[in-house]
Order: C-alpha cells, then sequence, then structure tokens
C-alpha cells in the first residue's frame, strides 16, 4: 500500500478515497468526528464526486496495465484515471493541451 512507504509514488483519487474510507470517513460532520479529521471528511465529500467514487482498485489497476503500449508518463494515465475523460473532445483536450 503506498500509504505505507514514505515517498513511494503520486496517489490517484481512487488510492486517496479508498485510504478514507478504510480509515472511517463519512459524508456526516457528525461521523466524522474522532475517526478522521474535519480535513479528511471535506476531502472524502470532494473525492464522492469525482470519477474516483465509482472505481475499483480492479478497474484502476486494469487500466494502468491496458496503458502500457501507449507511451504514457506516470503523471499521464494518473491524470486519465482521475479525470476519466467520457468522451472523444475530452480525450483529444488532455491528449493536445493548448499552449
Amino acid at each position: 500500500d503506498k500509504f505505507e512507504k514514505a515517498n513511494a509514488g503520486h496517489l490517484t483519487n481512487f488510492e486517496v478515497l479508498d485510504f478514507l474510507r478504510k480509515r472511517g470517513a463519512k459524508t456526516d460532520p457528525m461521523g466524522c468526528l474522532g475517526a478522521v479529521a474535519a480535513s479528511e471528511c471535506k476531502v472524502y465529500e470532494y473525492l464522492l464526486k469525482t470519477p474516483a467514487c465509482n472505481q475499483t482498485r480492479e478497474s484502476v489497476t486494469e487500466f494502468a496495465s491496458t496503458c502500457e503500449g501507449f507511451k504514457l508518463t506516470d503523471a499521464d494515465k494518473q491524470n486519465i484515471i482521475n479525470w476519466r475523460p467520457t468522451s472523444a473532445a475530452d480525450v483529444y483536450a488532455f491528449s493536445y493541451p493548448s499552449s
């Protein structure tokens, strides 16, 4: 688990969300008392509104493996996992950022 290793690399939003779930983060502010810090609950609430809330460890791992043939950097893979483009236009915007 990346959280247990210092400097193990960047984390996807899914990994952070999964970690916060395991620590007991809730959307109810009163449910968070004592389990996690208030700031962690805010991050948890935010991540529930992102594609990370519908991802699984298996889907993230499968995507990363599938991307090996595309010569993407780890940062590119992470951005795609976090953003999860849903249209060709989104992929184009990611692939060809304006200068």
